[in-house]
């Protein structure tokens, strides 16, 4: 990393600072208005002073990190000029402002207009980091899912690029590679941008398949900085992964049917599992939730008291996530408190807690869960009674908990369960095999170097 890369990289340290000073100026220029608060505007210039100042150095380390390329360049254009903007406004305001508070309406105007600009900085900022539909992905998570839907009426015919391993790069790493954001400098969204490569070189070697940089980084050990996708993403199925090496061991070709390529048992396997995966889900085969009043406000206020954070998961019902990374009492006691509330609750986190067993024994209670979060946490089998009890749940995160291979098997007989996560958890290589043989609805998700073991003879050297 040079002088100018470690310059840049302070900018999401710096950018906070002149948005909280901006903000407070504001609140307190408004507040001096009035009599009551009239002292503060004599610390209002030098407060203004410093947050211009912190804007710049922001502004500074921000062009810096502009140019490693890493995001759309109309995006960061956009940001980097609306933030030049606001910084100059602010200048103007810091010169201008003692005409304008002999103007009263023109001074609330002008701060309105600066909160605005702020506001759309900010957020230009936050796209950019996180994708542009970042303020809206938990309100439109149907939408995108459901635009985004596989649909191949005859596996043979299917272009194994086009169909397939494009399919799966846009669901799970153009949030990353794609037209907002360019993480190592990568474009996985389209053909060309592929087949250009990244910061760190080629994604496929054609000469030496093994060495193509894309199947090197999605077969790394999940715990390696390196992998993709990231540990904390979604991770390619066992399917997808042996669809990946069979198309690049194969010559990775842009425009071959899978009929050409000449799956063996094992690709035909993958590509039927794939197939049932990803298939379209049918709007008039979901089953609709039931009509539910809106929750009670003091019930509400009483939970977030708690500290309970409680949120909303559709536009369409009043049903609710309940998040308790922050509870201020006892898992236990809080778990109790929110039963009263259990028919709103099909969402809920407990993540990164400091949950054990004996503190989901209400549990049961909750039985419109239909997502559970209990990942890192110090859970074992013995609370995954409870969990079998909720026959709604279809989405279970037991990542980094003390579950073993006994657990898992339970849990697989449950008959709404279709996805479980348990990266890191207490199971060896020949257990995870063993549970691929139990008949079950439930996909495990461990996230590490079992898929690549399933396929481990596919790569090939020649004799020197």
């Amino acid at each position: 990393m040079n002088l100018i890369e470690l310059i840049g990289r302070f900018h999401p340290v710096l950018v906070h600072l002149p948005i909280g000073i901006f903000v407070m100026v504001i609140l307190m220029d408004g507040l001096a208005r009035f009599d009551k608060f009239a002292y503060l505007s004599a610390s209002i210039r030098l407060i203004l002073r410093v947050g211009i100042l912190s804007a710049v150095l922001s502004l500074i380390t921000g062009y810096t990190l502009s140019l490693e390329g890493s995001n759309n360049q109309d995006l960061v254009d956009n940001h980097q000029w609306t933030a030049i903007g606001t910084t100059a406004l602010f200048v103007a305001y810091y010169f201008f402002r003692q005409q304008l508070l002999a103007k009263r309406l023109a001074h609330a105007l002008t701060l309105i207009f600066l909160l605005v600009m702020l506001a759309w900085t900010g957020h230009q900022g936050g796209s950019l980091t996180h994708g542009e539909g970042f303020l809206t992905d938990g309100i439109l998570e149907t939408k995108a899912t459901t635009e985004q839907q596989l649909d191949i009426k005859d596996m043979n015919q299917a272009v194994v690029y086009k169909d397939l391993v494009q399919y799966t790069l846009n669901q799970k790493c153009v949030q990353c590679h794609g037209s907002e954001r360019q993480k190592g400098k990568l474009r996985l969204d389209e053909l060309s941008w592929i087949k250009a490569g990244g910061k760190n070189g080629n994604l496929i070697n054609a000469n030496n398949p093994a060495d193509g940089e894309l199947i090197k980084r999605i077969l790394l050990d999940d715990i390696d900085e390196h992998h993709m996708p990231p540990k904390e993403k979604t991770q390619l199925t066992d399917a997808e992964l042996v669809i990946f090496q069979w198309w690049i061991n194969a010559g990775a070709s842009f425009d071959k049917s899978v009929a050409a390529l000449a799956p063996d048992a094992k690709v035909i396997k993958a590509l039927t599992s794939f197939q049932e995966e990803n298939k379209k889900q049918v709007t008039s085969n979901i089953k609709a939730r039931e009509f539910i009043e809106p929750l009670d406000k003091q019930k509400k206020e009483k939970l977030e008291k708690m500290g309970w954070v409680i949120s909303s998961v559709s536009l369409d019902d009043h049903h609710i996530r309940m998040t308790g990374y922050n509870l201020e009492s006892s898992i236990k006691d809080a778990l109790v408190v929110a039963a009263d509330i259990s028919d709103h609750i099909i969402e809920m986190k407990l993540s990164f807690s400091t949950l054990k067993d004996n503190d989901l024994d209400n549990l049961s209670k909750f039985n419109k869960l239909e997502k559970l979060w209990l990942d890192h946490t110090g859970i074992t089998d013995n609370s995954l009674k409870q969990v079998r009890a909720l026959e709604n749940l279809h989405y279970l995160n037991i990542v980094g908990t003390n579950v073993t291979v006994n657990g898992l098997r339970d849990l697989m007989q449950m008959p709404n369960l279709k996805m479980i996560y348990a990266q890191g958890i207490k199971i060896t290589t020949d257990e995870k095999f063993a549970l691929q043989k139990v008949q079950s609805n439930t996909k495990l998700y461990f996230g590490d170097s079992m898929k690549s073991a399933i396929t481990d003879t596919l790569f090939v050297k020649k004799a020197e």
